[in-house]
């Protein structure tokens, strides 16, 4: 009779889990160690940090320090640290796209300095450009077949000891090129990658769940939500709102159970810029004060995903 139970109560148990549900961890994408030591960071119960650095990390002093300093603050609140490379942040190499030995020659120098980094994330949001008069942005726009080649560089350094997030892509208003994008590299990256880093920012701001259900189709594996949030303020598109990124954070975490293949949510960013500041999507002032999203945060309260 006990072992007819057994099954019959792990049967009840997987039933009684709505359709879709999703375990997913919860982390947070930010710059600053400053976040660590913070008072009200602790009572979020973030399990994740990612970090977001340049590829030549090492040739850089000052970008080394930062990194570092962030580091020691990550461990220290027992986070699993996730750190995503980018382009350089000298200015005579910010439109640098390295070759492959380059960036396996850099990656392997981090390796030797920070073995405890079990994540890495090949290179971040590679799908949105950089401009002739403005270097923000990425050069990897178009190179699909090197992402791969970098991709299979994080595989040999790391030697199946690392989770790698292969592709990191932003949504942008037309979340098709970014399927593009991902549609491209999945024909030239090999082995089959596991996992896509996904920035759906338009879709959580605008109360929308249409372009994270499109990715999802589109990637068959495993997705980490990289960067997502509440913005208070992005140039004209979004005035200065706290009350609307509070809105936005309860419909993220709603997108994150569409699925069970939603392994990862991380909130950017925990700590928020002055008024006048270009982008903000802080859950806390400059003055160290909680702005709304700060309690969607704490008390996880998802919200429909419609205005």
């Amino acid at each position: 009779m006990r072992r007819l139970l057994l099954p019959l109560a792990a049967l009840v148990a997987v039933l009684a889990v709505p359709a879709g549900a999703s375990a997913y961890t919860l982390g947070v994408s930010d710059q600053q160690a400053s976040t660590f030591t913070n008072p009200l960071f602790k009572p979020l119960h973030l399990k994740a940090a990612r970090y977001i650095a340049p590829y030549d990390l090492m040739e850089s002093p000052i970008d080394l320090q930062k990194f570092t300093d962030w580091y020691l603050g990550a461990k220290l609140q027992h986070q699993r640290v996730l750190v995503a490379f980018e382009h350089s942040r000298q200015p005579s190499k910010v439109r640098h796209l390295p070759s492959v030995s380059e960036y396996t020659a850099e990656l392997k120098k981090f390796k030797k300095a920070f073995p405890g980094v079990k994540e890495i994330s090949v290179w971040n949001e590679v799908n949105r450009c950089q401009s002739a008069s403005d270097p923000a942005g990425q050069p990897t726009c178009g190179k699909e077949k090197r992402l791969a080649e970098y991709y299979s560089a994080v595989r040999k350094v790391y030697r199946s000891k690392a989770t790698i997030v292969a592709l990191d892509v932003l949504d942008q208003q037309n979340v098709d090129k970014a399927i593009s994008v991902i549609k491209k590299f999945l024909k030239y990256a090999h082995p089959k990658p596991k996992i896509l880093g996904f920035h759906n920012y338009t879709d959580t701001n605008r109360l929308s769940e249409t372009r994270t259900k499109k990715v999802l189709k589109a990637w068959s594996g495993d997705i980490w939500l990289t960067e997502t949030g509440g913005i208070v303020r992005l140039g004209r598109s979004f005035p200065y709102s706290t009350s609307r990124a509070a809105k936005a954070l309860g419909c993220m975490f709603t997108t994150a159970k569409l699925s069970s293949r939603i392994k990862r949510l991380y909130i950017y960013q925990f700590n928020g810029e002055p008024k006048g500041a270009r982008f903000d999507a802080g859950l806390i002032g400059p003055s160290n004060d909680k702005r709304p999203g700060y309690t969607v945060v704490l008390k996880k309260q998802a919200r429909a995903c419609h205005r």
